[in-house]
């Protein structure tokens, strides 16, 4: 019986590292998602992370029904619970490949993308109209050299400078079109190279997840299995994966306790705005 029991869980825990790579990251869950009278606390708070005195954890939580052996139900909870943190963790780790891709984006200024293409236009379109202009005041001149009033000339060369200019912002808005195209081709290959290191450093934390409880239900006799992970032992183990992004790896070391608490924050209150609304009312 150990036997199938050691099968079924390696069989859980592969099954759980094929998928995630294909993962969309999910909202970290935060509400109960059922309420069993009569369980303690951490079941009906269901999988989350949370900031206790211990430190920054992830917890995971889930059960199983019965399956005619006692051994293999209670493995199968823990086996759930550990997935559960798996998940929980990617969710993370996505957030904080969301900020690392944002900051390398657009580095420590903060640069405004249209604010740069702008200049960009500017500075293409002054210095083609300078340009241009030359050229359409010689070729006027060449045209019609004495043969018309000087009046005739400026209105000649007003309505060439018009088009002129028009056809140079259609040419500038492309370039700016591509660059932007290109942009984002960079940006994309890079979330793909982070979203691989995201599913490594999922996987390398499996041997630190730890089941700290568990709990039958007497009257349905579910078991229900909690799992922990301390963000400490994922900065531990992100710092000894050796063919990890050396940026992202610093940006992990820098930020990660930082973009945890604000998911707390964020997760808690999601509407800051709420009790100056209600008591408006």
């Amino acid at each position: 019986m150990k036997t199938m029991i050691d099968v079924t869980k390696w069989i859980s825990l592969a099954a759980l590292i094929a998928v995630l790579p294909a993962c969309t990251i999910e909202p970290i869950q935060s509400e109960p998602v059922i309420v069993v009278k009569g369980a303690p606390d951490w079941v009906n708070k269901g999988s989350r992370i949370m900031g206790t005195k211990e430190g920054r954890l992830f917890h995971g939580v889930s059960s199983a029904n019965p399956q005619g052996d006692l051994a293999l139900q209670k493995s199968i909870s823990d086996d759930r619970s550990v997935a559960e943190v798996a998940r929980i963790l990617a969710s993370y780790l996505g957030a904080v490949a969301n900020d690392y891709t944002a900051a390398a984006r657009y580095g420590d200024e903060g640069g405004n993308d249209d604010a740069i293409y702008r200049k960009i236009d500017d500075d293409a379109v002054k210095q083609v109209k300078d340009s241009v202009a030359r050229q359409i005041d010689e070729a006027i001149a060449r045209q019609f050299k004495e043969s018309v009033s000087p009046q005739f000339k400026e209105e000649m060369a007003r309505q060439i400078k018009v088009e002129a200019t028009r056809q140079i912002r259609t040419a500038t808005a492309a370039q700016i079109d591509f660059s932007r195209q290109f942009e984002e081709t960079i940006s994309n290959q890079i979330k793909r190279s982070v979203a691989h290191q995201i599913k490594n450093t999922t996987k390398a934390n499996f041997s630190s997840i730890k089941i700290i409880g568990s709990w039958r239900d007497p009257n349905t006799n579910t078991i229900w299995s909690i799992s922990e992970l301390d963000l400490t032992n994922v900065k531990k183990t992100v710092s000894e994966i050796s063919d990890m992004n050396v940026e992202l790896k610093s940006y992990f070391e820098v930020n990660a306790e930082a973009i945890f608490d604000r998911i707390i924050r964020e997760r808690d209150n999601p509407n800051p705005f709420a009790i100056s609304n209600s008591g408006s009312k």
